[in-house]
Parts: structure tokens; C-alpha cells; sequence
């Protein structure tokens, strides 16, 4: 009897861990392999703490270019082991542009504290010269990761309260330098994204080395 009981009780433990490292609503598993939902569930919670769904569904890549954005998130303090990287990877693949999107999902993590005031729901963005209103939370999350702006004041170091004003020359040297980044981006011919605010500003204000 026991030996019949332990194969059926270890076949009830797996079931059970499966059903327990499902994702929530957000990124859904494509199948029924345990690290794809390991890997849903991971950036469900990781990667949409800082980002919108809707940015990780309209970025295609390819494996390398995948693993470069994952080990960057992680260098930057995404909650991510080394032996978690490829499951995300693998899963980003895979599955990125068919994820299914809920209003759950958002800029909800490190940067959502600070700089509250006029960029709340119903906020239309203004004078987008070079941004996307459609990414404009997961761009100034990046602002505010690259230049290290949580203990600045974050939207108030570039912006007055009229968000749409190019009073503060910071705001127009960051135009600029998101124009530089780009031009150098598109010199590389495979299309991946080489260069990122913090590339070259290490979570400072100012450059800490040149790209």
C-alpha cells in the first residue's frame, strides 16, 4: 500500500506546486509547462512593477536582444535571480505581443511614490517633442531609474507644475540627450537598443562615463 501511496502523493505535490506558481491576470502562460508559468507569473510581477504590459507586447526582439533588456532590468535592481533570467527570456519570446493586458498592470513600482500632482488619471500629455504619449509612463520611469530622481524630487528636477512648460533647461537637455541616445541606437545595425539613459548616468543626475 505504501508503495502504491507515494507515487500518487508526489503526483499530488507537483500538481499542487503547478496550480500555486500559475500567473494572475496579466502575462498568461502560453502552455502547460511549469517554467512558462514560473516565467508568466515572473514578469506579471517583476517586470510590470516598473512598466506597462503594453510595452513589453509592442517590443520585438529576438533572444539576444531579450537577454540584454532582462540583464539590464536585473542590473538595475529587478527582483531577478541569474537562474531566472533565461526562463524570462525564453517566455519573452515566445509569447511577447500576445500577452493578455489588464488595467491591473502598470508603472506601480519604485518610481510611483514621489512626483505626484498633474500626471494622475485624465492627464493628457502636452509639447511631446520626442516621446510617445502611448509609452510616457515606462519612458519617465526610465528618466527617473537612469538619473537616480526618486530622492530629486523626480518630476519636479525637469518639470514646473505646468508639465507641458520648457521652463527648466533641464527638461531641454533631456530632450537632447533622448535625441543623442537614439542617433546612436539606430548607428547599430541589428536594430537592439545599445544605449539607455542609464548607460551612461548610473542612477546620477550627471554622467558618470560616455557611451
Amino acid at each position: 500500500m505504501r508503495k502504491f501511496l507515494a507515487p500518487v502523493a508526489a503526483s499530488l505535490l507537483a500538481g499542487a506546486l503547478m496550480l500555486h506558481s500559475q500567473a494572475p491576470d496579466g502575462a498568461t502562460p502560453a502552455g502547460k509547462n511549469g517554467s512558462d508559468a514560473v516565467a508568466a507569473n515572473l514578469v506579471n510581477t517583476v517586470c510590470s512593477s516598473c512598466h506597462t504590459l503594453e510595452r513589453v507586447n509592442n517590443k520585438k526582439a529576438d533572444s539576444d536582444a531579450w537577454t540584454t533588456t532582462v540583464t539590464r532590468m536585473k542590473e538595475k535592481g529587478a527582483d531577478l535571480t541569474d537562474e531566472q533570467v533565461p526562463l524570462v527570456v525564453h517566455y519573452l519570446v515566445s509569447n511577447a505581443g500576445t500577452l493578455t493586458v489588464t488595467a491591473s498592470n502598470g508603472a506601480k513600482g519604485k518610481g510611483g511614490g514621489k512626483g505626484k500632482g498633474k500626471g494622475g488619471a485624465g492627464f493628457t500629455p502636452k509639447n511631446l517633442k520626442v516621446l510617445n504619449a502611448l509609452n510616457l509612463p515606462s519612458d519617465m520611469q526610465s528618466f527617473v531609474q537612469g538619473l537616480g530622481l526618486l530622492d530629486k524630487g523626480t518630476c519636479s528636477y525637469c518639470h514646473v507644475d505646468d508639465k507641458s512648460s520648457d521652463e527648466k533647461m533641464q527638461k531641454v537637455i533631456a530632450r537632447n540627450m533622448i535625441i543623442m541616445m537614439r542617433e546612436i541606437n539606430m548607428a547599430f545595425a541589428d536594430g537592439k537598443e545599445h544605449v539607455t539613459c542609464y548607460t551612461c548616468h548610473r542612477g546620477s543626475p550627471t554622467p558618470a562615463t560616455t557611451p
